[in-house]
């Protein structure tokens, strides 16, 4: 079987440089993860709800999908079935798994239920049309008869990190559009705890934009390899920065309860 120079098969054909770059990304991934879980365990107290299991499923996919390209870049097991199922699973669960991180504090800040129930309709709706045939494309990229696959795989990756990338920068703004839209209407009544949070909220959501243009760069680039294992990193960066904002919402909901948009 030739070696696949796009990195979207099966053997992909890496240099050393890049295999280092590779390796490094995904070594962060980790880190971060473990050190994540542990202080996420240290946290919650009741480890219940969609905002702790959103949390648990990102990044459990952080870990698969990150072992899935070690085991395939390095070519740590034989056969494609093993790395490809973690990379399919794993992506699923990072990708979508950070979505609902994100809704499922937003109406901590968001009132109007109309617009929350069209956010988690797109989140489900995208999850349906872009996880069922991106994963298909990938085992079947992945197999011993790659051929049309390779042809259209790469096309379609483009068009769901297009997507993806579109659904965390709508879910982001909103916590931006909110605040800001806040500090306009009730600054005056803004502690300086309250008003030093949604300063961070702001600033949070600013970086997860920046890293999800990064992601969104590397792939029309044409940089896969590099991509791929960024990517892991990115989203455990994200969780660590959405974690350290989001977390302290409830306590200052109290604050706000009768002040926030009705929109």
């Amino acid at each position: 079987m030739a070696s696949d120079p796009g990195g979207y098969g099966r053997d992909p054909s890496i240099s050393y440089p890049v295999s280092i770059c590779i390796a490094t990304f995904i070594g962060i991934a980790f880190y971060n993860v473990i050190e994540l879980t542990i202080i996420v365990f240290c946290v919650f107290k009741n480890r219940h709800g969609l905002y702790f299991w959103s949390f648990m499923a990102a990044m459990l996919g952080i870990v698969l999908w990150s072992l899935g390209y070690l085991t395939k870049t390095f070519r740590l097991a034989r056969g494609t079935l093993l790395y490809s199922t973690f990379i399919a699973t794993g992506w699923c669960l990072m990708v979508t798994g950070q979505s609902f991180v994100l809704y499922s504090r937003l109406h901590l800040i968001l009132y109007n239920q109309t617009y929350l129930k069209l956010i988690l309709g797109m989140i489900i709706v995208n999850a349906i049309i872009l996880h069922i045939p991106t994963v298909v494309m990938g085992f079947g990229a992945n197999s011993n008869h790659p051929e049309v696959w390779l042809t259209i795989y790469p096309i379609y990756e483009k068009v769901e990190v297009t997507i993806f990338f579109l659904q965390e920068l709508i879910l982001s703004s909103l916590y931006i559009l909110c605040t800001i839209k806040f500090f306009r209407e009730d600054s005056a009544y803004l502690g300086r705890t309250l008003g030093n949070t949604l300063r961070r909220l702001v600033a949070v959501n600013v970086v997860v934009i920046i890293l999800d243009i990064t992601i969104l760069v590397l792939e029309y680039a044409s940089y896969y390899d590099v991509q791929t294992a960024y990517k892991g990193m990115a989203y455990s960066i994200k969780l660590k920065l959405e974690f350290s904002i989001l977390n302290e919402l409830p306590t200052s909901r109290d604050i706000w309860d009768n002040a926030l948009f009705p929109m």
